[in-house]
């Protein structure tokens, strides 16, 4: 999905434009899909605009403007108009010489020729996600924008698209903060490709810069093999587990095949003993000949071996170094029928009493708790621990991420891993309040359904204590908390 960010001031005339037959007469039965309340009030999502609606709807949006006479503009610099340059003056800065008006952010989301057409209630879902994501919408309402969003068919390139509008002047006269803008819509498509099963771009954000996106083969392997998720996004879980149970290299290296984790080493070149890296698989599948290895660093580059010896300091490498050289990669790998998962280690229990942890650690604690809450059948605390891996490597909007983990409370139970879950949630409350204040964005209608899912499986889990053996995080565990036995 591209986005597209636009500023100016001419709302009416935007908003003229998009109910209007366009460029090409590629225009056509041009609807609201979402918007503000003021506006869904006004014009029920799926009604057909004419240009008087349009006027009507830049009225409502331009209201707070209007009402408080904040003006939002951006200079404007004098210009060589041969040489193309700015002028400057003694000083090298450059003249400035008027203002534009700005109140007005557009932004189109367009999806590939090659994906089709989207429902209406799917676009309309993607354009609240989105303006939440942006930073656009407070809980509290006072520092909301007010927006509309408008679908009038394909482009005539045969892109289905969607055009977001939102007011820069906030509901309490302050600005809305534009910040960045162009980068973070970026960072919000390629969250949103995850979310809605929208084809990703090849040189997405994402897959640049250290958390790699599920392929649609591996997708594919895993609905026909009836997996909860492949194999890749499996892997990245149990790691991600394996390091808020380690307090060394060597720890972490020999926890993995315990928890069904294959791992073999990566030699340096014509070498058979210095160990470089390291990579990990599931083992094979029915009907496979051959099992399928990853590089951790491919998965999430904070997996990566020189980030996991950073990690600990260099504690335990060279026992974990010696392990590896003793493993064998093999093509054919038995695929382990369950997986045994370990107690948060001293270290991460610490760092999580005291509240000094960022979303890197919280992204391995969400993990861990999705292996003892979820099983098999990894579903939200998994999509969190997801989240914070992403904003932890500065990809993803990390009040969005804190955001979701704080719906996760529980009221019962203050022991073992409900605590542990609740003390999680704590940490990203502060979190927000904190140094992620400046952003509050509200959740999107997918991460409200994944926050309900949430709560039921915090719900089941509170009820089946009574009949499970809960141990304080840190604790010795016994064999029957510790062996789930829950296959892949």
């Amino acid at each position: 999905m591209i986005p597209n960010v636009v500023r100016g001031g001419r709302l009416a005339g935007l908003m003229n434009y998009l109910v209007g037959p366009g460029r090409a007469n590629e225009h056509e039965n041009q609807r609201l899909i979402a918007g503000d309340d003021r506006v869904t009030f006004a014009y029920a999502p799926g009604t057909e605009l004419s240009k008087y609606d349009a006027f009507e709807i830049a009225a409502i949006l331009d209201a707070p403007r209007k009402l408080h006479g904040t003006e939002v503009a951006k200079p404007v610099y004098a210009k060589d108009e041969v040489a193309g340059g700015f002028l400057t003056d003694e000083q090298g800065k450059k003249i400035k010489v008027g203002s534009t008006p700005t109140h007005v952010w557009h932004c189109s989301l367009s999806l590939a020729a090659s994906e089709g057409a989207v429902s209406d209630s799917q676009w309309k879902s993607i354009a609240e996600s989105f303006v939440e994501k942006m930073g656009f919408i407070d809980p509290d309402g006072a520092k909301s924008s007010r927006w509309v969003a408008v679908h009038h068919g394909a482009s005539k390139n045969g892109n289905d698209h969607i055009h977001l509008v939102v007011q820069m002047v906030r509901e309490d006269g302050t600005k809305a903060k534009t910040h960045n803008d162009f980068h973070r819509a970026q960072v919000a498509c390629r969250e949103l490709e995850n979310e809605y099963n929208l084809r990703s771009l090849e040189s997405s954000v994402t897959q640049q810069q250290g958390l790699s996106g599920e392929k649609p083969a591996e997708r594919e392997r895993a609905v026909r093999e009836s997996y909860a998720v492949s194999d890749r996004v499996e892997l990245s879980r149990r790691l991600r587990a394996a390091l808020a149970s380690s307090s060394t290299a060597d720890e972490f290296m020999r926890q993995l095949p315990h928890m069904g984790v294959q791992v073999a080493p990566h030699f340096a070149k014509d070498s058979t003993s210095r160990v470089t890296g390291y990579k990990v698989s599931l083992g094979t599948k029915s009907g496979e000949d051959r099992a399928v290895w990853y590089a951790p660093s491919k998965l999430d580059r904070s997996l990566g071996w020189p980030s996991i010896k950073e990690r600990f300091n260099g504690a335990g490498v060279r026992e974990a170094e010696q392990f590896l050289a003793s493993c064998h990669s093999s093509a054919r790998v038995q695929r382990a029928s369950g997986y045994r998962a370990f107690d948060l280690s001293q270290s991460t229990s610490a760092k999580l009493s005291s509240g000094q942890l960022g979303p890197d650690t919280l992204a391995n604690i969400y993990a861990r708790l999705s292996l003892e809450l979820e099983g098999n059948r990894p579903g939200s605390l998994a999509r969190l621990s997801t989240h914070m891996a992403r904003a932890g490597q500065g990809l993803g909007n990390r009040a969005y991420a804190a955001r979701l983990a704080a719906r996760f409370g529980s009221r019962s139970a203050e022991q073992g891993w409900m605590a542990v879950l609740r003390q999680a949630n704590r940490v990203s409350q502060v979190m927000i309040q904190g140094r992620m204040a400046a952003e509050r964005p509200q959740l999107t209608q997918a991460a409200q359904q994944v926050v309900a899912m949430a709560e039921k499986i915090v719900r089941d889990a509170e009820q089946r204590l009574p009949a499970h053996t809960v141990v304080q995080p840190g604790a010795r565990m016994t064999k029957k908390d510790r062996d789930h036995g829950l296959g892949r």
